[in-house]
């Protein structure tokens, strides 16, 4: 059997080694740090900690060929710039190199990993989906930037939607009225932080976001969902919650009621009347009382479907957003029944799909 592999990171204390390491020691490596500078002890993502010479010592080849002997490294990562070129130009002088030089110089990395920002932005400076419900009536798209900045955002924050529905929001964030964005259901928040930059950027209002995040609360979703509902003892939702109201913190604008859906609007019409929402995590956000887009992602079993739209649709204004998550859905067909039965209806105008979310409009005047 060929020996394991063998990564040092170098220097190790620098950020942004860690997903690195791991998956390194996934795959079966070990994973060994070097530093030039004192540490206490060795960074988590290490199994071992060596010193080495500043890379302008005269020592330093010496030292580092050494300890590559001496420790079996196979591979060598540095996330540094200096070290990285110091190390290439050592690679490039001698032949028969015992280690490889893992990935690019590490501003030309750092660019390679904002491209797919940048590609998606692209797509969603496109007026199609918009101009194609409002026609002239659209307000312009973010900038390219703007638009690489969300999806970073949005990517790095936990969460099931994925780009396409992402896509789908900054277009209907340029036709909504003034009003609150309410969302059912958020979880990490990766949802809710989106709709919160776009609603700040095109100054339709605050983010609400309405969740129990209490296990004792959650009910199952139906015999088809059986499964996650049986999983959940594997997850904390105090932890989950934690991680939420950081990200409303990035977001900002946002906020929570800590309750079901139906026990929220009460909380939800108080603030209302005194024009704001208190957290005591997070700053207050204006409320305003009527609901410019509603995200239902909530409980998926039928009867709290219909009950979430119930209890909050009535707060939607003409030519405001409800949106039915997972309208297609391996799990069962709760939000479709709900969302066909809106349909045959007459309070909605426009209609559309985008990833596995129904798309309605609350019929204009």
């Amino acid at each position: 059997m060929p020996n394991p592999s063998k990564l040092l990171i170098f220097p190790a204390g620098i950020d942004g080694t860690q997903d690195y390491a791991q998956t390194a020691r996934q795959l079966g490596a070990a994973v060994i740090g070097a530093t030039s500078v004192p540490l206490d002890h060795a960074p988590a993502h290490c199994d071992a900690l060596i010193t080495l010479p500043f890379i302008t010592d005269t020592a330093f080849a010496a030292a580092f060929q050494d300890a590559i002997a001496r420790h079996g490294i196979t591979h060598v990562r540095a996330p540094h710039h200096g070290v990285w070129w110091h190390l290439r130009q050592l690679l490039d002088q001698s032949a028969g190199a015992a280690f490889e030089l893992c990935g690019q110089h590490p501003f030309q990395a750092n660019w390679d990993t904002f491209q797919p920002h940048l590609a998606w932005a692209d797509k969603a400076c496109d007026d199609a989906l918009a101009q194609a419900v409002s026609g002239d009536r659209a307000a312009a798209p973010m900038s390219r930037l703007q638009y690489a900045s969300l999806h970073r955002g949005f990517l790095r924050t936990p969460g099931e939607t994925d780009e396409e529905k992402l896509l789908a929001l900054t277009a209907i964030a340029r036709l909504l009225p003034q009003g609150d964005v309410v969302e059912i259901g958020s979880l990490y928040g990766r949802s809710a932080y989106a709709l919160s930059r776009l609603a700040q950027h095109y100054g339709i209002g605050s983010t609400l976001c309405v969740d129990p995040w209490r296990m004792e609360q959650i009910e199952d979703q139906g015999p088809a969902a059986q499964n996650l509902y049986d999983g959940r003892k594997l997850i904390n939702l105090d932890h989950v919650f934690a991680q939420f109201c950081a990200t409303a913190c990035d977001a900002g604008a946002m906020g929570y009621i800590r309750a079901p859906s139906v026990e929220a609007i009460h909380a939800y019409r108080t603030a209302a009347q005194h024009g704001q929402l208190h957290n005591p995590e997070l700053p207050p956000i204006a409320i305003q009382g009527r609901i410019a887009l509603l995200h239902i992602d909530g409980n998926h079993r039928y009867d709290h479907v219909v009950q979430d739209i119930a209890t909050w649709a009535p707060s939607l204004i003409p030519g405001g957003w409800l949106l039915l998550d997972d309208y297609v859905w391996t799990y069962g067909d709760g939000p479709q029944r709900a969302g066909d039965a809106l349909l045959l209806g007459t309070e909605y105008d426009c209609a559309f799909t985008a990833s596995d979310t129904l798309f309605l409009r609350r019929r204009l005047p």
